[in-house]
């Protein structure tokens, strides 16, 4: 997984940078703008008593927010994935729900470069389902979840750019807490607001 991430998605990540700083472009994080944001990522889950509970997956995703100032905005989003429990003959579908905090912070003259800390909660739903012995193994629930980490916007123009964000996730599987790690690429699309 870590060959393909450096083969793949590293080289397509400096091509995408070194596009965005290329081309002029002026006040992309706006007051009073909307942002939408789909993106791929990938899903790295914490072991939970010196155990992997549930295997490394890629997720999908889609956010959107509102930027009351060029620093402070709300943002929603939605996510799912799914992946298998390599102790148990068990698949696990997931998917969540988030409202998110985010701090913009500004590292280029033209704002061509945004960096940004998030922070928020949400709720993800679990579906496990498989052949096992213990009926208790398999079955819906609902977690609540919180977030917290950053990321960086690469704008190629006024509206559109290049977004990546990583996140530390955590929520309770009764009495144990489950934690993963969560990269994710994409698009990101400013809409309207005052330049």
């Amino acid at each position: 997984m870590t060959g393909f991430i450096s083969k793949r998605v590293l080289p397509l990540v400096a091509v995408l940078f070194l596009g965005a700083i290329a081309s002029p472009a002026f006040a992309q994080n706006r007051e009073k703008a909307w942002e939408i944001n789909p993106y791929f990522g990938h899903m790295a889950f914490d072991q939970v008593e010196g155990q992997n509970v549930i295997d490394d997956t890629w997720d999908l995703g889609f956010r959107f927010g509102y930027h009351w100032t060029k620093h402070q905005m709300v943002e929603f989003g939605f996510f799912g994935g799914s992946t298998d429990s390599p102790d148990i003959d068990v698949t696990v579908d997931l998917l969540g729900g988030q409202v998110d905090y985010i701090y913009n912070f500004f590292v280029h003259r033209r704002d061509k470069v945004v960096l940004f800390a998030a922070g928020g909660i949400g709720l993800l739903n679990t579906s496990s389902f498989g052949f096992v012995s213990d009926p208790d193994a398999v079955g819906d629930e609902v977690h609540f979840s919180h977030n917290i980490g950053g990321g960086i916007r690469f704008f190629g123009g006024p509206r559109a750019g290049f977004r990546t964000d990583l996140r530390r996730v955590t929520f309770s599987d009764g009495d144990t807490d489950v934690n993963f790690l969560e990269l994710t690429v994409g698009l990101t699309v400013v809409l309207g607001g005052a330049y």
